[in-house]
């Protein structure tokens, strides 16, 4: 699909509205919903359990829907992190139980989604390094690709790169444009030569960058207090790039990306993270880790054992832009537990320390 150049009439395209024209605005980001799309723990599975994850996944997006722009509230974009499913091609129900949550938001929030490594074809172990290695897009794209009814025909969506595993799309907030790049598992060349070209062709707006597998929730050694970056091979020997070199090769070359979010890695309440880096251009770029799969302080509250639940707690991440305060206010918050999470690593403040004009200014 061609790159479209819609700039000039972009405000008239997304129906901006009174709402989105104030100076604050909600990013929706939706972390691994994997467990709850797992066939093995829905009701309608034999024999039948005592809760139905499916449900949780359908809060979530309910809940995103109710605070749109367009029913009166704050969000104005929503991002899936990746690993919409559990069990990659292998279960036609997971991927019916995703496309119905995403299909909530459909015509009310504008949205994009990433592959994370359960979303592949298929999923084996290499014996050459006991490493999984995934790899197939035709089930993402049958659900989730540019043809998808998520997607085709919407006027916020831009367009995907050859494979369909790569995708842009355009959103307005706070009376700004931005645009959202999406990426693909440890991309290859080929893919971050696609993103190179929206970029190019989208000069001075604002970018923020999702790709699934990118931070980890424990620190880098020579940096203390950092996060690391992945350095997983789900896509070895394939023409991939780690999270390393997609920053060498694609975001610090690129001052426009100023906020990068992933999901993917944990470790039972261990699930965020965060790091700061400067780009070639001298400008900060804020990364953001958030993956909550592993929560269990719903099955504890339900009494349910682990063989009749997966961990989940329906948490989600609602980042509130204010571009006249010149920050980001970074909220996790859980649908099923109807509370926020206060802790320093789920709820602060990024602020944002360029000069606006400067950095996305002709």
């Amino acid at each position: 699909m061609k790159i479209k150049h819609f700039i000039s009439g972009i405000l008239f395209l997304l129906g901006m509205s009174a709402a989105l024209a104030a100076q604050t605005f909600t990013l929706a980001v939706i972390p691994d919903t994997q467990n709850y799309c797992d066939y093995r723990y829905q009701t309608t599975s034999d024999p039948p359990f005592a809760i139905n994850q499916a449900d949780i996944y359908y809060r979530q997006m309910k809940y995103i829907a109710a605070a749109s722009v367009k029913n009166g509230g704050q969000i104005a974009f929503a991002v899936h992190l990746g690993d919409l499913v559990q069990n990659q091609g292998t279960q036609q129900s997971e991927w019916d139980i995703a496309d119905k949550a995403m299909s909530i938001l459909d015509d009310t929030v504008p949205y994009g989604v990433v592959p994370g490594n359960h979303d592949y074809d298929k999923a084996w172990t290499d014996e050459t390094d006991s490493q999984t290695r995934v790899d197939g897009g035709s089930m993402y794209n049958t659900h989730f690709g540019p043809a998808s009814s998520h997607f085709s025909g919407k006027k916020w969506y831009g367009g995907a790169s050859g494979n369909g595993l790569n995708s842009w799309s355009a959103f307005t907030g706070g009376g700004q444009t931005f645009l959202f790049l999406g990426l693909e598992l440890e991309p290859s060349d080929d893919s971050i030569a696609w993103a190179q070209k929206v970029l190019d062709a989208h000069k001075n707006i604002p970018v923020i960058l999702v790709t699934h597998e990118y931070l980890s929730y424990a620190y880098d050694s020579t940096a203390p207090g950092t996060a690391s970056r992945l350095e997983d091979s789900y896509r070895k020997g394939m023409n991939r790039n780690t999270p390393q070199q997609l920053w060498e090769k694609l975001i610090t070359k690129n001052k426009q990306i100023f906020l990068v979010l992933c999901g993917h890695n944990w470790n039972g309440d261990e699930s965020e993270s965060a790091r700061t880096d400067t780009d070639d251009a001298g400008f900060k770029v804020y990364q953001l880790l958030s993956d909550y799969q592993g929560r269990t302080d719903l099955k504890k509250f339900l009494n349910i054992d682990d063989g009749k639940m997966r961990e989940g707690d329906g948490w989600m991440r609602l980042t509130e832009f204010d571009l006249n305060k010149g920050e980001i206010h970074v909220q996790t918050y859980s649908t099923e537990l109807n509370r926020y999470e206060k802790d320093a690593d789920s709820d602060f403040i990024i602020k944002f320390d360029w000069d606006w004009n400067s950095r996305f200014g002709k």
